[in-house]
């Protein structure tokens, strides 16, 4: 089967569970001896919309969109009316003719114009869609309004102008995409300025952001006919991988979504369970890997454990530097910084339990699925959406996401380390079959499930 791909890119120049997976699955697929294809949205020229192809790497033939659509990554879209221009379809189907895909997989729509799907249809190419987040839905991909509450109603693009209001500009957006940036993304220096410029919009004046809204039903009206757009992309998708029930319901909400929710893995991901032993005269040594972002749960989390007047804990952070992690009492909370795939066994050693606090509608969560590989229990929030793959209270702990009952549910295994004793064993007992070739083929499936 010949499949095109469609990324943000590769590794190291993009990150993440996107990545990841897309990635990981190509090379699966490559293996299972299918012709892999990868388009990427890529840099801006003074030209038109063109997709030139590069250099292949392991196997996988990659092309580049120039001049695509904005990528706003986590930034959010600042300028709307810049995300739905159109453009004559032409340049698409001529390159699907020559290339002549069985399925086209997106997993995104950053950055890519809506007439590939329009010529998808002209041309009766099957089209699939993993649903790694809910760009589209929401231009900030997480839905979590300013208040740090699950948006359940954009307002008709009203809370669109107040969430985007520090989106990126399309200076720099445009410089994020150039080879040149691509060059020297994690040089010191640019990560300096990066650092610089979140500080900077954190830190904007009230009048600022208030002059930026005058016009906010004008925005209002933007933000709805980019929904509008997208939507009308989502629903050419011929059929929707959901890497959970989580996302399956979220999307549920807005059109119909055939399709089927299959779990995800990465190739990275082995039997390695093993059993753990609790120490109740020890400190519990909870584990958090991730982004320190107030969507990912990190503060609430925080919150939670300071307010345990029982001390006999600590807090192992795996993910963003912070930058004021002096100020934290270093008896409970210790900050690691960034991690890569092969410290996972060295952290899983270390802690006995892993907390995913999400507060925003998570689609998966990988480390979850990476610290049952250890035979780590896991504490999940509602919102996670790898709750799938446990059985509560057996193979792990799913909690409501408010502050008494996480509080009460680390009380308890503080106090009592059988219960994570207990759940280690059921972890080791449980049937444990998340192989990426294995998952490759049942997205040849789904593939085909889509005719």
């Amino acid at each position: 089967m010949k499949i095109l791909h469609v990324t943000l890119g590769l590794p190291p120049y993009r990150t993440g569970g996107l990545t990841k997976y897309s990635y990981d699955l190509m090379l699966s697929q490559i293996e299972l001896n299918h012709d892999v294809n990868l388009m990427y949205p890529g840099h801006y020229n003074t030209g038109k919309v063109a997709i030139t192809q590069r250099k292949s790497h392991q196997g996988i033939q990659i092309f580049e969109i120039i001049n695509p659509l904005p990528v706003p990554l986590l930034g959010g879209v600042k300028q709307p009316n810049q995300f739905t221009k159109a453009i004559d379809k032409t340049v698409y189907i001529n390159f699907l003719n020559e290339l002549k895909p069985d399925v086209i997989h997106f997993h995104t729509l950053m950055g890519v114009h809506k007439e590939i799907l329009e010529a998808t249809r002209e041309l009766n190419i099957k089209t699939s869609f993993t649903t790694h987040d809910y760009y589209g839905i929401c231009p900030k991909v997480n839905l979590i309004d300013t208040t740090g509450k699950i948006c359940n109603d954009y307002e008709a693009g009203n809370k669109c102008t107040t969430c985007n209001i520090n989106g990126y500009s399309m200076l720099k957006i445009f410089i994020m995409q150039s080879e040149l940036y691509r060059t020297f993304k994690d040089s010191s220096i640019v990560k300096k300025l990066r650092k610089n410029e979140k500080k900077k919009y954190l830190n904007r004046s009230e009048n600022e952001i208030y002059n930026e809204k005058e016009n906010i039903q004008e925005m209002a009206k933007e933000y709805s006919n980019l929904r509008e757009y997208y939507m009308e992309m989502f629903k050419q998708v011929d059929v929707f991988h959901f890497n959970s029930s989580i996302a399956k319901q979220e999307f549920d909400k807005y059109f119909e979504t055939p399709g089927k929710i299959i779990p995800i893995a990465h190739r990275d991901i082995h039997d390695a369970r093993g059993h753990k032993t609790y120490d109740q005269q020890k400190p519990l040594n909870i584990g958090y890997l991730g982004p320190i972002d107030q969507y990912k749960g990190f503060y609430f989390l925080e919150e939670v454990l300071k307010d345990i007047d029982n001390s006999n804990w600590h807090l192992h952070i795996h993910g963003d530097n912070k930058s004021d992690s002096e100020e934290y009492d270093s008896s409970l909370f210790t900050f690691y910084g960034k991690y890569n795939h092969s410290k996972l066994k060295e952290i899983f050693n270390q802690i006995d339990v892993l907390v995913i606090p999400s507060i925003w509608k998570e689609t998966f969560g990988f480390i979850g699925l990476e610290a049952l590989s250890f035979g780590v229990p896991i504490v999940v929030s509602e919102y996670v959406g790898c709750q799938d793959i446990i059985e509560n209270g057996e193979t792990g702990i799913i909690f409501k996401a408010n502050k008494d009952e996480l509080k009460s549910l680390l009380l308890t295994i503080i106090n009592d380390r059988n219960i994570l004793r207990q759940i280690n064993e059921n972890i080791l007992n449980m049937n444990f079959d998340y192989e990426m070739k294995k998952h490759a083929k049942e997205i040849i499936e789904l593939y085909q499930y889509s005719s």
